[in-house]
Formats: C-alpha cells, structure tokens, sequence
C-alpha cells in the first residue's frame, strides 16, 4: 500500500519549488476529514486521494493541483466545505475542487440530469484543463480498484469509462492512461471477448518473445553501424485495441493480424539555430531502414508532417524481412524523437508545465506560452478544441441534439484538413467538403457548389482524410441543398442548413419534406406516403391528425427531422430487415395463440416475467421500447418515444429489450444495385462491403442496356438497420453506382 512518505519521496524527485509542507498539511487535512471512512476493499479512504496525487506526479502538475488531487473528495464525502478548503488553501484550490466536484456526478445514462452534468463537466474542462487531468488519474485508480465493487455497478462504471473518459484521454493525446483506461474497462465490457484474447496471447507472447529480442539486436547493430544513436525498445498493443482491430477486420484470432507488437526507435530530439525542432534525422534513419528492409506498401504514416489532432507526432512504417529465418511476419516501426515520446505519453500533459498564473486561468497562461514555442500550430488545435466544448454547449438549447453532437463533433477520431493557403481545419473523421465549407465561414457553405480535394473535383459527400487540400467553388446565387443533412458530420454545419431553412415557405417546406421522406421510402423498398399520410398516424408516441403529419412533413423539409428518423420511428425494426413473406409468417403465428404474453421482452436482462405491452403507443416487435412498473407491480412495455411514458415517474421506469436482438443477429436483405458498367466496378463493390463487416450471401447481375447493368439479387447478411443504412450510402459514394434500393 502506497504510503505518505513513499510520495513525497516522489515530489522530492521532481525538479520543481513545491511547498512541502503544504502539500503534507493538505494530505493530513484531508486524512482526517475521511477518518473512519473505508473504501470497498477495506482499505482506508485516503489511500485513494494520495494514490491520485501520486499519480499525477507524472503529468506536470502545479502546486495547487497536487493539493486539489489531494482533496478533491473531501467536500462531497466529508462535513468540510469548499469554503473551509478554501480558508486553508486559497481559492485556486477551491475552484479546482468545485470543478471535480461537478464531474464526480457526470454518470452514463443519458438522461435529462446526467445531460446537465455532462455539460457542466465540458464547461469546467474547458474553464480550467486541470480539472480534467485530475479527474482522469482518479478514474484511473477507480477503475483498478473496481474489483472490489458490487458486480452490477462494474459494468456500468466501465462502460461510463469508455464512453466518457477514454474518448478525452485520447483527444488529449494523453496515451498512457488511455491504454490503461481501456484495458481495465475491457474486462468488465466485454467479458468473453477480454479472456478470448488473453488466452491467445498468453500463447502468442510465448512464440513471439523469443523473436523479439532478436529484431531489438539486429535493428540496433545496424543503426548503430551506420553511425546513429539511437534507443530501441518493443511495444505490445492493448488487448483491447487487439480486440478492436480483430473486430474492424472481422476476424477472431490474434495470428490474423501482424502488429500485434510493434519496435520503437527513439532518437535525441536534435534543436536547429532558431530553436525549433530539426527532424532530418528522423528521415535518414527511415531511409536507412528501407534500403535495408523492403518496406509494405500503403504502410507508411508521417504523423511528423502531419500530426495527429491531439499532438501526436511520429513516423510509422512496416517492413518485412528483418526478422530470422523463421520469423518471416512484417514488423511495423515507429520513429520518433525524445520529445515526440514524452508528448506522446503525456500528451498535452506534456506541456503543461504550470507555474504561478498570477491570478489568471490556466487555459490562459497556456495560450501565451504556447505563442512562444515553435510547435504552436499543434498545441493551439489542442486549445481550440477545448474552446469549442464551451462554444458547442452554448449553441445547443436541445438536450438530446446536444448529447448526440457532443458524440460525433468530440468522440470521433479527427482529420487534419488543408486550404489553398495551407490553413489547417480541425473535423471529425468522415467530414465531407461540405462540413469544411462551413467552417470556413456560413457563407461560404450556403453557396457551396463544388469542391477539389488536391486538385480534383470531388462529391460534396465524399469523405475527406487528413492531409488534404481542399478547395471549396461557390455560386453567386448558391443555396443548401436539404440532401447535405443527411451526410455532414458536424453539428456547426447541420445546424447553418438548418437555420437557413427556417425561414423558407411553410407550404415549400412541406412538399419539400414530402419529396424526401418519398425518395427514402422508395430507396428502402416501402411503399410512399398516401394523400392522408397514413404512415404517420401514430408518429411520436401519439395518434396524429392530418395536419400534425403535414407539420412533420414541413419539419423534414426544414431539416429538424431526417427522413431515417422518421422511418424507424414508423416502422418496427423486423419490418425493416425482413421481407414481407416473412413479417406475414411470423404475424400469422401469433394470431393462433389464445392469449399473447410477449415472453420476446427480458427485463433487465431477465426472461419469464410477467409483462404487457401498453395500449396507448402499442410497441411492435423491433421497435425501441422502455418499462414502467405500475402500482400492482406489474410492467408495462412502452415505446421508448412515448409520450406517456416520457412523462411518466422516473424511478418508476425499469430497462427491458427485445429478447431475440442479441449481438449474434443476422438480417438478411436483398439490395437492387445499378449501375454503369466499368473495369473493377464489382471489386470496389465488394471491398465496401468486406469493410463494413458484411457478409455477402447472393449475387447475380443482369444487364440493362449496353452500358447499364443492375444487381438484382444482392443478398447481404447485417446486424442492424443502421448498418444497412451505413453500408448504402458508402455503396452510393462509389464512382459509376447509379442507385441503390432494397427490395422485399
């Protein structure tokens, strides 16, 4: 067990001025604030702040934020107030505390509190950086200590983990509690999966350890001979970034893949006259290695150039043949120097080197240091990041709309995107020419008309990648187009379309909105709208009247709604996935029993229990649903958009699923493709779909016309309507596909 002295044994090791016995009187304040305290493992409740603290010796820390680390339990769990904390040690404490305090109640169930909460969270991140790199080395050893917590808060405390703290660690370029966050979480997550994997690579270690001292050797002797100096180590993936490659590739064993491991070469960070980093050896090495070792096409990845968004910086390559005779996999190699290592361990930790800020926040004393460094480009994209939390929260009064832009604007990987003038824009990874005309300027995307990636004139929905020069062409006259909500990944874009629209023709809005739900519906193989638009009767949880359906009609027509949505909401999930032969089977076996008790519905995981399906929004098999246990204790399946039950008593409501919608469930569904016939059309075809995962069941093609051919029967196997509905829009991208539909 960690103890007093073996941390200040640490701070003593760090080149910095700390006031010792503040740090000490903070550690004894609140020792004996949380006196009588236990944690789950019987352990006192102070060894968690001090096992914090220490951790965040590693991270840069200042003064005050050690003291926080220290502290930061003890307004929530204790009878101390942030008043006292802040009569005895100031109010930069204080605050540091209060902002741990609102992000200790950030919990992952997305409901109306938590949502509050997640906000608050972001805010307090982006006020003061601090916050958060306390609160990821306190999750940190909560979640190496969740052994010792009931078995149905683990699995929630984990997935919260992924969901929430992994995404920012990694934003952060913060790695190494990255990794560690990850790991711990996998058990717990994803169970069978976790000792799945570890048992291969108990056996994988076994074979591959003996190979990799020797590649350590071969590489250092050579490098050492051609007159550089240089540091050679071996770096194993996470199991779980193993679990998640072998997913991507739709594979199950860790033979399957060859960077498992990969060798690490660290060279001295080498300063030019000016100051700023000079990198040229970092090259000539890479060249030394690939005149020695054939290096693997389409393996190279200059994230010197070219960062990652969060700062990381490092050359990538894989060769093949540096291994002994028997060892004939490729070997990936990362080159970096020695500050590219500490950024990438430490991430914007790594910069972080506080001092006193005189008054002033953190954030603040970052952005003027930063304007002195010459890597000021990556850190600024660090800071703006930090600075469009703020601004996202602000913009977006919807909870619902907030939480999911929060995960598509700040959860994603990011790309790093080219102007003309070499400017760089920060997106989401699978941005489109649209999303980066808009954060150009509004203008500039409202009279979008077309775009040139390097020269070349592009889809407005092509995906754009990192590294890119993106040339946006616009129309004098040039309006949106209500198609670009259906494929821009940014909330800033979707939102400018959206604004633009309101202010458009309420009657123009409708047909407007008519003719795109028409077009989807048609694309999925179901019928369109009839002169009432019945399919809309029961929209929304509530039995709707002609007008009302026109209302949603016109809300699609101003974006507010998208046509998919629409279509799920309308539309049980087994409709959907599965030919009408096959709804009118399962239906008709339903109609023969005497009294139907949906035993398809678990409840909370549970099967058997008594349930009934509410009468007011009448949940389909397929369809999102939610519980609510009634006075009599019974339970009510309800559609989850119901409004009743929206409405309804929340510790009253109860999880429930539909039992035949497990992970393993495969839908099959017959695409009609067609196409303009070109060399490689059906190989494109079919790489899309191994890359999504998909299996392909049939296919068989019957030519048009001389120049048109169509893919009548295009029979897939899916997990789900969005992966379908995923897979289409790829399947439209590509060069010469003319449309695509499923059919019944």
């Amino acid at each position: 067990m960690l103890t007093v002295d073996q941390f200040l044994k640490k701070i003593d090791k760090l080149d910095e001025d700390f006031d010792q016995k503040r740090i000490k009187l903070a550690y004894d304040y609140a020792a004996n604030a949380h006196e009588g305290q236990k944690r789950y493992s019987g352990e006192p409740y102070i060894t968690h702040p001090l096992q914090v603290a220490y951790r965040l010796l590693d991270f840069s820390p200042d003064e005050d934020m050690i003291v926080a680390a220290l502290l930061h339990d003890v307004s929530e769990d204790t009878e101390k107030t942030l008043d006292d904390i802040e009569d005895a040690f100031g109010p930069s404490v204080r605050n540091l505390v209060r902002g741990l305090e609102k992000l200790s109640k950030v919990r992952s169930r997305i409901d109306e509190p938590a949502i509050e909460n997640l906000r608050k969270m972001f805010v307090s991140m982006a006020a003061d950086i601090r916050v958060i790199l306390i609160k990821l080395c306190d999750r940190w050893h909560n979640m190496e200590t969740l052994g010792h917590v009931r078995p149905e808060k683990q699995k929630r405390i984990a997935k919260e983990t992924l969901d929430i703290y992994v995404p920012i660690a990694s934003r952060l370029g913060i790695y190494r509690i990255k990794s560690e966050l990850e790991d711990l979480c996998f058990q717990y997550v994803y169970p069978d999966y976790y000792d799945h994997i570890h048992e291969q690579l108990k056996d994988f270690t076994k074979q591959s350890s003996k190979f990799l001292s020797k590649l350590e050797s071969t590489l250092t002797k050579f490098l050492t001979s051609e007159g550089y100096n240089v540091s050679i180590s071996s770096r194993m993936k996470t199991s779980y970034s193993i679990y998640r490659k072998l997913r991507r590739k739709g594979k199950s064993n860790v033979d399957d893949i060859f960077d498992v491991f990969a060798l690490r070469i660290v060279l001295p960070t080498v300063l030019g006259s000016s100051g700023a980093e000079d990198n040229g050896e970092l090259y000539k090495v890479l060249g030394v290695i690939h005149s020695k070792w054939t290096p693997l096409a389409n393996r190279f990845k200059d994230y010197v150039a070219v960062p990652k968004p969060n700062g990381y910086r490092s050359l990538h390559t894989t060769v093949i043949g540096l291994g002994p005779k028997e060892y004939n996999k490729p070997v990936e190699i990362q080159l970096r120097t020695e500050k590219m290592h500490q950024e990438a361990e430490f991430g914007v930790a790594s910069h972080l080197v506080y001092k006193e800020t005189g008054g002033n926040s953190a954030k603040s004393w970052f952005m003027e240091k930063i304007a002195r460094r010459p890597k000021k480009q990556v850190l600024e994209s660090q800071i703006s990041w930090v600075k469009a939390l703020d601004q996202l929260q602000s913009e977006i009064s919807n909870n619902a709309e907030f939480i999911e832009n929060l995960q598509v604007d700040l959860f994603n990987d990011r790309i790093f995107v080219l102007t003309p003038d070499g400017e760089v824009k920060d997106l989401p990874f699978g941005a489109t020419p649209i999303d980066f005309a808009y954060a150009i300027h509004t203008d500039i995307g409202n009279r979008c008309h077309m775009a040139k990636v390097n020269g070349s004139v592009v889809p407005l929905d092509a995906e754009l990648r990192s590294g890119q020069v993106v040339e946006i062409l616009t129309k004098k006259k040039g309006e949106p187009n209500q198609y670009w909500l259906s494929f821009v990944k940014t909330a800033s874009a979707k939102n400018k379309i959206k604004n633009y629209f309101k202010g458009k023709d309420s009657e123009k809005n409708t047909r407007e909105g008519r003719d795109l739900l028409n077009k989807y519906l048609e694309r999925i193989g179901k019928p369109v709208l009839d002169s009432d638009y019945s399919i809309l009767k029961f929209f929304g949880g509530n039995r709707l009247t002609v007008s009302e359906r026109e209302k949603v009609l016109e809300e699609i027509g101003l974006g507010m709604i998208l046509p998919s949505q629409v279509v799920k909401a309308v539309f049980p999930l087994e409709d959907l996935l599965t030919s009408n032969q096959q709804i009118k089977t399962v239906r008709k076996s339903k109609k023969s029993k005497k009294k139907v008790i949906p035993k398809e519905v678990l409840v909370d995981g549970l099967k058997d229990l008594p349930v009934k399906f509410a009468s007011c929004c009448k949940p389909r098999i397929g369809d999102p649903i939610d519980g609510f246990i009634t006075r009599g204790n019974s339970i009510t399946v309800h559609k989850s958009n119901c409004k009743i039950f929206n409405s309804s008593e929340k510790d009253r409501r109860i999880g429930v699923s539909w039992a035949h919608m497990s992970a393993n469930t495969k839908y099959r569904v017959n695409l009609v493709v067609e196409l303009e016939d070109r060399i490689g059309l059906l190989r494109d075809l079919t790489m899309v779909v191994s890359n999504a995962g998909v299996n392909i069941v049939d296919i068989s093609l019957q030519r048009s016309t001389s120049e048109t051919v169509k893919l009548r029967h295009f029979i897939l196997e899916v997990d789900s309507y969005e992966q379908l509905e995923n897979l289409m829009s790829k399947i439209e991208r590509i060069d010469n596909i003319i449309s695509v539909k499923k059919i019944d």
